[in-house]
């Protein structure tokens, strides 16, 4: 049996169900990314600065900020973090295939073209 490519669910569900995919992976992650940037901007400040680093490692600066913070401190930023990924996710996931369509046609059978894969 051969699987169907197209969805069933309507754009408003598509756009729904991608917005919150991508909400869950930032909540997920923005502790990393937390880290991430103080690595980040550790790194430019103790450029010319002979001192020890405050913060060692990706997952020792998690600790870090968590021991001095509070592990709520891990999550600052995640308001406006969700409101990107609502905006770009559901709109980049959810109109992929309608976009797909306007290009190669609601009755295209076969492989779209990669072309037009990247295009939509």
């Amino acid at each position: 049996m051969v699987a169907d490519s197209k969805s069933d669910l309507s754009l408003p569900k598509t756009f729904a169900c991608s917005a919150f995919a991508a909400c869950v992976g930032e909540v997920c992650t923005i502790p990393l990314d937390t880290a991430k940037v103080r690595l980040q901007l550790q790194k430019s400040a103790i450029a010319g600065d002979v001192t020890l680093p405050k913060y060692r490692g990706l997952l020792g600066t998690v600790g870090t900020i968590a021991r001095e913070e509070g592990l709520r401190s891990l999550w600052k930023g995640v308001v406006p973090g969700l409101h990107r990924q609502c905006l770009f996710g559901g709109l980049r996931i959810g109109m992929y295939e309608p976009v797909k369509n306007l290009y190669v046609g609601k009755d295209h059978v076969g492989d779209v073209p990669l072309s037009k894969k990247i295009l939509a």
